[in-house]
């Protein structure tokens, strides 16, 4: 190869990449807020699209930890987006006195592949 086409090749790999785009979604689960006897809210936060777009995302729940979309007992599917976004949904019926664990996803359209928040837990009122 020689040293022109060595540069344009520099020159259009650079100007194609977007140095500002993840590679991947990256989603947090915040804290949850407005606990009570029978009810929470919980948040997602999309910080990043990645290239994988558009993404499905929402939330996984269940009285048993280490979370998956398999093995969650609860899934809330909220749709698909572009965009990073802060999301959140109020949980009703839940058990009084009993721990929950809440994870955030983003996922691909066909789910085939899946991005995980970071997991929480909390404790319902008595």
């Amino acid at each position: 190869m020689n040293f022109r086409n060595l540069t344009l090749f520099l020159f259009f790999t650079v100007i194609a990449c977007d140095k500002g785009e993840a590679l991947y979604p990256e989603v947090l689960t915040d804290d949850p807020q407005q606990i009570g006897i029978t009810s929470v809210v919980i948040e997602g936060n999309i910080k990043e699209t990645g290239s994988v777009r558009p993404i499905r995302y929402g939330f996984l729940w269940d009285t048993v930890g280490d979370l998956n979309i398999l093995s969650a007992k609860n899934r809330l599917d909220l749709g698909s987006t572009n965009l990073k976004k802060i999301y959140s949904i109020k949980l009703d019926n839940l058990t009084p006195n009993t721990e929950y664990f809440v994870k955030a996803y983003t996922a691909s359209m066909d789910y085939s592949k899946l991005y995980y928040g970071n997991e929480i837990s909390f404790r319902t009122l008595q």
